[in-house]
């Protein structure tokens, strides 16, 4: 591979040594004199599959965004019996996103290889693709008051607390007699629309947050799980990231390597038993290590 290979936003990873060589590309952190890399990971199975979120694929052409809180109020209300009251919208919005609800939410992983896992996945004829994004980097462009929060807390990654603590910071400013604008623990739906628009409008400059959702399941721990959302739920991340290359690269995976490499991260114990650590994980992972060759 040339230096200009090296340097491009696409890299294919033809070869296994390749690949691990391109998964921890970069991860090197010199101040801490260790491999901390500043990379969250998104695989997918076709490299023509986009960042589309769940929600930008359920409201469609229809232009309905206002559906998004409707979603989440009625999750809310008809999942009590299954899950605890969420501590915050963004706990709301991680639990729903986990469950296949729609969101604004995208999955990501601190882990490149549970990334190249997925990216190995469905059609044996679709190369596979797995991103690689700065989230330090992307963190630069937040707002300055979102910056100056990471900063005292001497972290570069929120988490859904201290997300929605920010925020509430954001909402607490005061009205012209010094009264508080609204008692936010009086309106807890409210809460969630009047969040979710104040986090939209925190700066006129679109921006990305990456943050770690609570440990609801074990698979969330598993899976090294992260999630990122665009303030403007509507705008088109691929877009986005076209526009700042300097933020992200790929590692295409060529069809014809993906069982090879699948079969490999299978035996590093990345697999459907481990990242779907339940009955129906068990049953997919049995399946596919014993699937017959057809070409034996």
């Amino acid at each position: 591979m040339t230096e200009t290979d090296e340097a491009a936003n696409e890299l294919v990873a033809d070869d296994w040594a390749t690949l691990q060589r391109l998964l921890y590309r970069d991860s090197w952190n010199e101040d801490l004199g260790r491999h901390r890399s500043p990379y969250v990971f998104r695989g997918m199975t076709d490299t023509n599959h986009s960042l589309q979120t769940s929600l930008q694929r359920f409201v469609g052409d229809s232009g309905k965004w206002d559906l998004e809180v409707h979603l989440l109020r009625n999750f809310r209300q008809y999942a009590r019996q299954e899950i605890d009251q969420p501590e915050s919208p963004f706990h709301l919005m991680a639990r729903a996103q986990h469950h296949g609800l729609p969101t604004r939410l995208l999955d990501w992983t601190h882990s490149p290889t549970v990334a190249a896992y997925f990216a190995t996945g469905g059609s044996p004829d679709a190369d596979g693709v797995v991103w690689a994004v700065d989230y330090a980097a992307a963190h630069e462009r937040l707002p300055d008051h979102f910056q100056q929060f990471l900063e005292e807390l001497g972290t570069d990654m929120f988490n859904a607390a201290m997300l929605y603590d920010l925020m509430t910071l954001v909402m607490e400013r005061t009205g012209e007699d010094n009264s508080p604008l609204v008692d936010r623990r009086t309106l807890p739906m409210l809460d969630v629309r009047d969040v979710l628009k104040e986090f939209s409008k925190q700066q006129g400059e679109d921006y990305i947050v990456f943050f770690q959702p609570p440990s609801i399941d074990q698979r969330i721990v598993n899976q090294a799980a992260v999630f990122s959302s665009m303030a403007n739920p509507r705008t088109s991340m691929d877009a986005w990231f076209e526009d700042r290359p300097n933020l992200y690269w790929k590692i295409v995976i060529p069809a014809e390597r993906k069982q090879e490499f699948r079969d490999k991260l299978d035996q590093a114990n990345i697999n459907h038993r481990t990242l779907f650590p339940d009955l129906d994980g068990i049953a997919t992972w049995l399946k596919e290590y014993y699937r017959p060759n057809d070409s034996q």
